[in-house]
C-alpha cells in the first residue's frame, strides 16, 4: 500500500525548515515592532489628548466665572480641535458642542471617576470608532469638562504599519523559502555526483569518480566514496586476474585428459563398459572444456581487453560468414543491408553472433532469421529462433551468468554464452535486449553503434 501522506525528500525538509524559521522570526519581529510602535502611539496621543484637554478646560472654567455666561455661549466660543467634540455636565445637565456625538456611551468609561473628583481618561469605540475621552473636574463652577477625539489618524496609521508588517513577514518567509532551495541545493550538489557516480559505476564505467572539492566539509565525503571505489575496483581487477589465470592455468591439464581419452577411445582392446565411460568422460570433458573457453572470455571481457584492433565491419559479410560456419543452409531468411557497417572488435563481435546463432539452434528450436537495420546511430541485429519464446519475466535474468531458463535450458551448456554477448554489447557501447518475435519464438537483438563514416546517414533512418 502507499504511504500517505508521502514521505518528504531532505530537499523539502530544508526548504520547509527554513521558511519556517523565517516566518517565526518575521513573525515575532512584527508583533513586537507593532506592539512596541503602539504602545508608543497610543502614549503620545494620550499625552497630546491630556494637555489639549487641560487647556480647553481651563478655557471654559475661567468663562464660566463670568456671570451670566451660560454653558451653551461657553461652548459656542470655543474653537476645540478637529473630531473633537466638547462635553460639559453641570446641574444635571449635559452640553455639547456636537449633536451627533452619544453623551451617554462616549463618558460611560470616565463619568464615575469626574464625579469623584479624579482627573479620568479612557479609550472607548462610540459611534463604531476609536474615541479618547478626556474628563475633567471643573471646581469652583460645579461643573464637569469632558473631551471626545475620533483618534482617526492613530487607528489609520496603526493598520498601515500593521498591514506593512504582515507584508513583510510574507515576503520573508518566501526569501526564507528561497534561501532554503538554495542552500538545499548546494548540500544535496554532492550527494547527487555521488549518485550519479554511482549509477555509472554500476553500468560497468569503473573508471567514474566524485570531482574532488575543497569545501573540508564535504572533502570526507568525495574522499571516501572515491577511495572504496578504488579498493572495489581493486579487488574486482584481483578476482578477475586470478579467475583468469586459474582458467589459464587449467588449459593444460584439461588438453593432456583430452588427448589421453582420445588415445583411450582408439584402443580395440577395451570392454563396451569401459568403452561406454570413455565416452561420457570424453563429452563431460568437451563441455568442461567449452566452459572454461567461455570463463577465459568473460575474464579478457571484464577486464576490457581487446582481442584484435578495432575496424570497420560489414554486418552483412559477419553473418554470412558465421552462418557458413554453422553450416546453416538457405532456409533461414537473411535480410541485413550491404551498406551496414559497424566499428568494433572483429573476433569479439563474431563470437558474440556466433553464440546467439549457436543459442537459436541449440535451445530455441532452430534459426529462422537473421535481419538487421540501422536506428538511431545504432545497428541493431535481430536474431529470431523458432522455439518456446522467453518469458517476459525472464528476459533479463537470461543474461546473467549460468542462468537456465526452463526448457531453453534444458540441454547441455555452459549457461555463459548469453553473458559473453551482453558483456561484448556493453564494451561495445551497445547493448542487448530479448524479446517476443512475430512468428512466436524468441528475438534476440543485439545492438551496436554503426561506424562514423555511417553514422549521420544511419541516424536519419529511424525504423
Amino acid at each position: 500500500m502507499s504511504r500517505w501522506p508521502p514521505r518528504r525528500g531532505l530537499r523539502t525538509n530544508v526548504v520547509a525548515t527554513f521558511a519556517a524559521g523565517a516566518l517565526l522570526i518575521s513573525l515575532i519581529l512584527a508583533f513586537g515592532t507593532y506592539f512596541s510602535a503602539r504602545h508608543y502611539l497610543i502614549v503620545q496621543r494620550e499625552r497630546n489628548a491630556l494637555q489639549q484637554a487641560y487647556i480647553d478646560a481651563a478655557l471654559v472654567k475661567e468663562r464660566l466665572r463670568t456671570n451670566g455666561v451660560s454653558v451653551a455661549e461657553v461652548l459656542a466660543e470655543i474653537a476645540p480641535p478637529s473630531r473633537t467634540t466638547v462635553l460639559v455636565h453641570q446641574d444635571g445637565q449635559w452640553y455639547s458642542s456636537d449633536l451627533t456625538t452619544p453623551v451617554r456611551d462616549a463618558t460611560r468609561n470616565v463619568v464615575r471617576s469626574v464625579e469623584e473628583g479624579e482627573v479620568a481618561l479612557s479609550w472607548n469605540d462610540a459611534g463604531d470608532r476609536p474615541n479618547i475621552v478626556v474628563g475633567i473636574p471643573l471646581e469652583g463652577v460645579d461643573a464637569d469638562y469632558y473631551e471626545v477625539t475620533y483618534a482617526k489618524e492613530l487607528s489609520q496609521t496603526l493598520d498601515t504599519m500593521g498591514y506593512a508588517l504582515a507584508i513583510s513577514a510574507a515576503l520573508t518567509t518566501v526569501a526564507g523559502g528561497i534561501m532554503g532551495w538554495y542552500a538545499a541545493r548546494r548540500v544535496l550538489r554532492p550527494l547527487r555526483q555521488v549518485a550519479l557516480a554511482a549509477a555509472r559505476i554500476s553500468a560497468g564505467e569503473l573508471d567514474t569518480r566524485v570531482e574532488a572539492t575543497d569545501d573540508p566539509d564535504l572533502a570526507t565525503l568525495t574522499g571516501s566514496f572515491n577511495t572504496m571505489v578504488d579498493t572495489v575496483v581493486e579487488r574486482l581487477d584481483h578476482d578477475a586476474r586470478f579467475a583468469a589465470d586459474v582458467s589459464h592455468e587449467l588449459r593444460t591439464p584439461v588438453a593432456t585428459l583430452t588427448t589421453s581419452l582420445g588415445v583411450l577411445q582408439g584402443d580395440p582392446t577395451l570392454s563396451p563398459s569401459s568403452a561406454t565411460a570413455v565416452g561420457l568422460m570424453s563429452g563431460e570433458l568437451d563441455r568442461f572444456r567449452g566452459a572454461l573457453e567461455d570463463l577465459i572470455t568473460l575474464g579478457r571481457l571484464d577486464a576490457g581487453v581487446r582481442e584484435s584492433e578495432w575496424e570497420v565491419l560489414g554486418v552483412a559479410g559477419l553473418v554470412a560468414a558465421i552462418l557458413a560456419e554453422a553450416a546453416i543452409g538457405s532456409e533461414v531468411t537473411v535480410e541485413v543491408p550491404r551498406d551496414l557497417e559497424i566499428y568494433a572488435d572483429r573476433l569479439q563481435v563474431h563470437r558474440a553472433l556466433a553464440n546467439l546463432v549457436r543459442n537459436a539452434e541449440t535451445h530455441g528450436g532452430g534459426l529462422t532469421a537473421v535481419h538487421a537495420s540501422a536506428r538511431r546511430g545504432y545497428a541493431e541485429i535481430h536474431v529470431v529462433d523458432s522455439g518456446p519464446g522467453v518469458p517476459a519475466a525472464e528476459r533479463e535474468r537470461i543474461f546473467d551468468r549460468f542462468a537456465r531458463m526452463g526448457a531453453r535450458g534444458a540441454t547441455t551448456g555452459s549457461g555463459l554464452g548469453l553473458s559473453i554477448v551482453e558483456q561484448t554489447a556493453q564494451l561495445h557501447d551497445g547493448s542487448v535486449w530479448c524479446r517476443e518475435a512475430d512468428s512466436g519464438g524468441a528475438d534476440f537483438v543485439l545492438s551496436l553503434p554503426v561506424a562514423p563514416t555511417a553514422r549521420s546517414s544511419a541516424g536519419r533512418e529511424v525504423t
